[in-house]
């Protein structure tokens, strides 16, 4: 049964670490390590850097590729979301925006970690609220399911109404000319809401994005304190964020 369980996940969300396994399933990472090989051995699962993805019986060869580049731009996220998480001191108040990257900051956390965390996303909220010492807000609303978050008239507002030590916001792109976007209108507001309300704005960027317009602006560079992305950073988006005096980590 779990194993069947595991096949589906990972079919439905074409690629998953070990970690994101064992929390969906409620059972140990050891346990799901224990059940890779035999899912691989029976062709269910593919087992790739970074975690495991999804076999479909026609078209292998190209589903391969692709979830070669899916493992590859989330071991990515996992090292930037590790690295912000050194970042985070004990009784901080947070807020953590959406995406996967922010979401895999959330399945950084110890289970002993004791923050106030704000967000709006189901996904991030989901790892937190199994985290005990944490205080976990969300200004709710209606959940839209194809960006997996809670949206409501006046969350901008009620997000205003905090103040946080840190907050870590994500971007579906970054163009030197255009700034940040998202791909939602309703995020926009949200996004602009924590960078006001934020000591420090720490901008969590892998190198996947640079170049990438999406539909929505919400921020310049210079809104940020501090950028972590990877080493395939471009040289002119390097020499751009320091010309601000924003503090960039590039992580191996």
């Amino acid at each position: 049964m779990r194993q069947r369980q595991v096949v589906e996940l990972v079919r439905s969300f074409h690629f998953m670490t070990i970690k994101q396994l064992a929390q969906k399933l409620d059972v140990s990472e050891m346990t799901i390590r224990r059940d890779i090989p035999v899912l691989t051995g029976q062709k269910l699962i593919n087992q790739v850097f970074g975690g495991v993805t999804s076999q479909e019986s026609a078209g292998a060869e190209r589903n391969y590729s692709i979830a070669q580049a899916q493992s590859l731009n989330m071991s990515l996220k996992y090292k930037i979301a590790r690295k912000a998480m050194e970042l985070l001191e004990p009784q901080d108040v947070v807020f953590f925006d959406s995406g996967t990257t922010i979401q895999a900051l959330a399945e950084q956390l110890p289970a002993d970690a004791a923050n106030t965390i704000i967000s709006a996303s189901f996904n991030t909220l989901e790892v937190l609220v199994k985290l005990p010492s944490c205080t976990i807000i969300s200004p709710g609303g209606v959940y839209s399911h194809k960006p997996k978050m809670f949206y409501y008239h006046d969350a901008d507002n009620f997000l205003r109404r905090y103040r946080a030590t840190k907050c870590f916001i994500g971007t579906t792109g970054y163009d030197l000319n255009l700034g940040l976007t998202c791909s939602y209108v309703e995020d926009v507001p949200l996004k602009k809401a924590m960078l006001e309300s934020s000591k420090e704005k720490i901008l969590l960027l892998d190198s996947s994005k640079y170049g990438q317009v999406s539909t929505c602006v919400f921020a310049k560079i210079e809104n940020f304190t501090m950028v972590i992305t990877d080493t395939g950073i471009p040289d002119e988006y390097t020499q751009f964020i320091r010309s601000c005096g924003i503090k960039l980590i590039i992580i191996e």
